[in-house]
């Protein structure tokens, strides 16, 4: 059986071939299916709008293409961006977020021809022209068509969803690109918005990787929410109608996500387009844009990154963030229960210190016992020489004795009474206690660092090999 590089080879020299014959929505390689059920036998797979009974030879598919098993697909690929008249009610996920993030609604404010539009705001990325934050979705959700320009405001949630223009405006567009592999539009973000590396009901974006055949991918849209499929085919060459002024596009080298049908209907619907799709850990591996029915595309996130000029950064700590000046993640409040918080280390560990001093002096002045209770002994003989003191000493010696006990006094005396502490209780007794809420939050802040420190480890060790 060929390879997956080798079936993707043969495919492409023919794609051109079938995409050309009537009907023929796109054509890839990915997992056939029979009977409705999708098989682990990889083939050339080719997506047409309608099966039909009978079909001109010359136009039929053969069982094999240069030794490849085929398939053939009933699919009918359309944009999943939502169109709706200006005289809308609500649908989907209506939100005005707070905090922009991935997998929310968003749309342009202007209208077009009588409609206003909604999709999915991606991911918040990084512009690598200004180095700022951006967000990331498809050129047909923030442009629709040809009448669009640089500098076209973008709203949150969309008009669809209730929201208003300019009061939900929140940024603009500052390029996109409809090529032969993208559908993108890079969205700048207004002064003063708040911005997360996070995909609502996802959890942090976790960089990037290429799509595999099988992979455990999740994304989150504006009207499907959370969903979960899998990669069922690479190298998808599909053609599109984007409309008046567009027309049909064929996109090529895209993903192909079959839906989890067990955990949800659908992998995606109309206004999910825009959305990222991630694998298992969070990493970003497409840029969704058109559906049939149970099985969606998306644009390989590669491709996204490079034509965009963009990056999809992992998450950061808080203590990143904090430095950058965003209040993302953490109050002002927070910040200062964490100085109070060092500072009583500070303050443990000079009573730690005023203990351990005070210990030495108990030893000190046990030594000094031990040594009078000697030379007290009537068993020690005296020193010929010395003039005693009493049975069995020399003065001498004495007068050395109450020279060693005169410094052990001034050892003893040296912190003044008001200076020493009380250490028969605690140093804090005065001090409020840290509330239950407190404490949670710093338990909470060191998971997260330690949490941050790991990931960053991994990181390292997974560079240097």
């Amino acid at each position: 059986m060929p390879s997956i590089a080798e079936l993707v080879a043969i495919k492409e020299r023919v794609e051109a071939e079938y995409l050309a014959r009537p009907g023929v929505t796109g054509i890839d390689v990915g997992y056939k299916v029979v009977g409705g059920v999708q098989t682990d036998e990889v083939a050339i797979r080719v997506h047409v709008a309608k099966k039909k009974a009978s079909v001109p030879k010359a136009q039929l598919v053969p069982a094999s293409i240069d030794g490849a098993v085929t398939d053939v697909l009933e699919r009918t690929y359309e944009l999943q961006v939502v169109r709706e008249p200006m005289d809308f009610s609500a649908q989907a996920d209506t939100t005005h977020y707070a905090t922009l993030q991935g997998g929310i609604s968003m749309g342009p404010s202007r209208a077009i021809g009588g409609f206003v539009f909604a999709g999915t705001l991606g991911a918040i990325v990084t512009d690598n022209v200004s180095g700022k934050k951006a967000a990331v979705t498809n050129f047909h959700v923030a442009c629709v068509d040809s009448g669009w320009s640089v500098g076209d405001r973008q709203v949150q949630p969309s008009r669809v969803d209730t929201g208003t223009v300019p009061g939900d405006e929140f940024g603009a567009i500052l390029r996109a690109v409809l090529s032969s592999h993208v559908d993108g539009a890079v969205i700048s973000i207004d002064a003063g918005e708040t911005t997360a590396g996070t995909i609502v009901d996802i959890g942090t974006v976790n960089g990037t990787k290429p799509a595999t055949l099988g992979m455990v991918v999740r994304k989150r849209g504006r009207t499907t929410g959370l969903t979960h499929g899998s990669v069922d085919g690479l190298s998808l060459s599909v053609s599109v109608d984007y409309g008046d002024g567009l027309g049909v596009h064929v996109l090529t080298d895209q993903v192909s996500i079959a839906t989890d049908t067990a955990q949800n209907p659908l992998f995606s619907d109309h206004g999910d387009s825009g959305s990222v799709i991630v694998d298992s850990t969070g990493a970003v591996v497409a840029l969704l844009f058109a559906g049939s029915g149970t099985n969606t595309v998306g644009n390989p996130i590669a491709s996204v990154l490079s034509e965009l000029n963009i990056a999809i950064p992992k998450g950061k700590s808080i203590l990143k963030d904090i430095k950058d000046g965003r209040k993302d993640f953490i109050k002002d409040k927070d910040k200062e229960l964490r100085k109070d918080f060092i500072k009583d280390k500070e303050l443990r560990k000079d009573v730690i210190k005023d203990k351990e001093l005070k210990k030495e002096l108990v030893i000190d002045g046990k030594r000094l016992k031990d040594i009078k209770d000697v030379f007290k002994s009537p068993d020690i003989p005296g020193h010929p020489g010395d003039p005693g003191d009493g049975p069995g000493f020399g003065g001498g010696f004495s007068d050395r004795l109450a020279e060693l006990e005169g410094r052990l006094g001034s050892l003893e005396s040296f912190i003044s009474p008001e200076l020493r502490p009380d250490l028969t209780s605690s140093a804090f007794g005065a001090e409020e206690e840290l509330s239950t809420d407190e404490i949670a939050a710093l338990r909470a802040e060191a998971e997260r660092q330690v949490a941050d420190a790991a990931a960053a480890k991994s990181d390292l060790d997974n560079l240097l090999g």
